[in-house]
């Protein structure tokens, strides 16, 4: 009785994680490219009172394929400078790493994509930027970070997107101080 009990209890572990798992496998929707590839991201500093608004970027994602649970992506500033990098999703869940400043300077996002409603153009999470600095890294800011679809890139492929980049101008503020993406002045002493 008891060995008929454990192998009923052992079969019905296997479904659930069968279960769970395939709720994982790709492709997840809404994606980041079929109802547009073209996104933007705003920063709101989180150190500062209020959060404050700091900087909307445009980013265009291009399909990179699947990896087991992922979905890929790469993704190319169209407002920023040879700012670009990669994507991951699974599920709702979106990570993001990349580069500006000749890959001297470094982002990450992670967020998550609304999949309810009118809403499933919409995302948000954390924006975090730094700079190489020869030992720990300097801090340029951690940031709240929201997401929304706007339509498809004029770009149509990932290497239009990358040479349209790289022929941006670098921003500077007022004072010709050389702005991050998030609008960080990169010569600042002050981390956020």
């Amino acid at each position: 009785m008891k060995i008929h009990r454990m192998k009923r209890m052992m079969v019905l572990l296997a479904t659930a994680t069968v279960s769970l798992s395939a709720w994982a496998v790709p492709p997840h929707l809404p994606d980041l490219v079929s109802e547009g590839n073209r996104w933007l991201i705003t920063a709101y500093f989180d150190a500062q009172p209020g959060h404050t608004e700091a900087a909307t970027q445009v980013l265009c994602f291009f399909p990179a394929g699947t990896l087991g649970t992922h979905q890929n992506y790469f993704w190319v500033s169209t407002s920023y400078p040879d700012w670009n990098g990669r994507a991951a999703q699974e599920g709702d869940q979106v990570f993001m790493h990349g580069d500006f400043q000749n890959d001297s300077g470094h982002d990450s996002m992670d967020w998550e994509i609304v999949t309810t409603g009118a809403l499933r153009t919409e995302g948000a999470g954390h924006w975090k930027e730094w700079l190489e600095d020869g030992k720990l890294g300097r801090t340029l800011g951690f940031a709240n970070a929201k997401f929304t679809r706007a339509g498809k890139c004029e770009q149509q492929s990932l290497t239009e997107a990358l040479e349209f980049s790289r022929q941006l101008r670098v921003p500077t503020d007022d004072r010709g101080t050389v702005l991050s993406p998030a609008n960080t002045a990169l010569d600042s002493s002050q981390e956020q």
